[in-house]
């Protein structure tokens, strides 16, 4: 076959634009037609398609064939004595071919965004033409096949301590991406990141890794209508990594997995976005969050068990509270509220850590010990 296929671009060179099948090249028609006392008529020696076989191996030989070649229709797609297309195809490119037959994919050839490999290297980079072992006459098993030109996502697939579960399951990489086309970036299947999220996390999930419950994040934002500034912007990515990561919740930053924790601003993701200043000082006027200039964000941290920023905090979206401050925070299997009122210059708390306490900006509040 390559030799086949070497005298096929020698000949294509020699007799200018055109390919030329060896057999009529050279003239002698026999090799496939019945000859008859007037020349050759147009009768084969042998049907199509084992008369392609006898000089072609068999491409009929694995799982998953190809409709024409199933057919033995081989001069569907191929001319048999000459073609101004590689590997004598009847049309002027690989994907022309292809998509007179597949008009769905056809329609997302006209997409803004089109997969490097459909537009440069056509259909064949992935898909054999005639048969193979895999789906869709992949070239690899759908969930492995991407990773031939993006193995970096591999790496991360398989070598993450947090796995993104959309990778492993269903359709892997498609769960999420078209792989021809789209009119999204990333050619994924949503204008919108967030949208994309929240058509598989529209119920309640367990992480791969553990078992652990993930909450419905799609109840969660239609019950909870003030959404932390990525998530209002529609942007998950923003702080997960859609792949994997070797942090909590495939976050793209550190950020402690328990209710307590002692504190590094390098352990917290928040500081990509906000001022470390009301933690890192104890005097400071740059919060809110303070009574008269002591900042109760250092207060709160700096200490052996300091607690993290998701125990008053939610990062996805509050409802009424400011700041996204949660109504209720959890310590184990105990759920219990926050009670936190806000004032003019300050508020009040009185959670189950500690008794009731306040803090005023301008006239500091006395707080029992």
């Amino acid at each position: 076959m390559i030799i086949t296929v070497i005298l096929t671009v020698v000949l294509s060179l020699v007799w200018g634009s055109e390919v030329i099948h060896p057999p009529f090249q050279t003239g002698d028609c026999s090799m496939c037609h019945v000859k008859t006392k007037d020349g050759y008529s147009e009768a084969l020696t042998v049907k199509v398609p084992d008369l392609c076989y006898m000089c072609h191996p068999r491409k009929d030989d694995k799982k998953v064939v190809h409709n024409p070649v199933k057919a033995g229709a081989c001069t569907l797609c191929h001319d048999p004595h000459k073609s101004r297309t590689p590997k004598l195809l009847k049309a002027d490119s690989l994907n022309e071919l292809c998509l007179s037959c597949h008009p769905s994919i056809q329609r997302l050839m006209a997409k803004p965004n089109i997969h490097p490999p459909v537009k440069l290297m056509g259909c064949t980079a992935c898909h054999d033409p005639h048969s193979e072992n895999n789906e869709l006459r992949l070239k690899m098993p759908k969930k492995e096949i991407c990773f031939m030109c993006h193995p970096q996502i591999k790496d991360v697939r398989d070598n993450s301590p947090n796995k993104h579960s959309a990778l492993l399951i269903r359709e892997g990489c498609l769960n999420c991406h078209n792989p021809h086309g789209s009119d999204h970036p990333k050619y994924l299947k949503y204008a919108i990141p967030k949208d994309l999220c929240l058509s598989c996390h529209d119920k309640v999930m367990a992480r791969e890794e553990d078992g652990k419950r993930i909450k419905n994040m799609a109840k969660h934002f239609a019950q909870n209508k003030d959404p932390h500034g990525p998530n209002q912007w529609g942007d998950c990515v923003m702080c997960h990594n859609p792949h994997g990561s070797e942090n909590y919740r495939i976050l793209k930053g550190s950020f402690p997995s328990g209710f307590y924790s002692s504190f590094s601003k390098d352990n917290y993701i928040c500081f990509m976005c906000h001022d470390a200043t009301p933690f890192t000082q104890k005097e400071t006027t740059v919060t809110g969050f303070r009574n008269g200039k002591l900042s109760l964000h250092y207060i709160h941290v700096n200490k052996d068990k300091g607690i993290t920023c998701r125990d008053c905090h939610d990062w996805h979206a509050t409802n009424g509270l400011p700041h996204h401050l949660k109504e209720y925070t959890e310590f184990g299997k105990v759920k219990f509220p926050l009670n936190y009122t806000p004032t003019k210059n300050g508020g009040f708390c009185g959670p189950l850590c500690h008794p009731r306490r306040g803090y005023d900006r301008v006239k500091p509040v006395v707080n029992p010990r």
